[in-house]
C-alpha cells in the first residue's frame, strides 16, 4: 500500500474513533497484516509533523519505565477528512463506507 493511501487510511480511523483516540498497538494490529509496523509508524509521525494528530504517553500502570502510547485526530484532520480545507497530497483519504 502507498504511504499516502495508508496515511489516509489511519487517518480515517482517528476520525472515526472521534473524540477517543487509539492506542499505537491497537493501530499496528489494525494494519499489521498490509504494512510492516516502520511503515505505521511513520506514516502517524508524518500525520503528526502535519498537525493532523497528536500523540500522548502515559506511563504504564505497572511497568516501570515504559509508556502507552496514544493517536488522536486533531481539528485539522477532521476538516482534512470532511473535505473542509484543501487537499493533502501527501494524504489519501477513503471515502467513507
Amino acid at each position: 500500500m502507498k504511504n499516502n493511501i495508508l496515511r489516509g487510511k489511519i487517518l480515517r480511523l482517528l476520525a472515526d474513533m472521534y473524540p477517543d483516540g487509539i492506542e499505537r498497538t491497537s493501530l499496528i494490529g489494525i494494519y499489521h497484516a498490509y504494512e510492516h509496523v516502520d511503515d505505521i509508524d511513520k506514516s502517524a509521525a508524518y500525520l503528526i509533523d502535519k498537525g493532523y494528530c497528536q500523540k500522548t504517553e502515559t506511563p504504564h500502570p505497572y511497568k516501570t519505565n515504559m509508556f502507552i502510547t496514544y493517536y488522536k485526530i486533531t481539528p485539522k484532520g477532521i476538516d482534512l477528512v470532511e473535505g473542509n480545507c484543501e487537499p493533502d497530497t501527501g494524504i489519501l483519504v477513503p471515502l467513507e463506507a
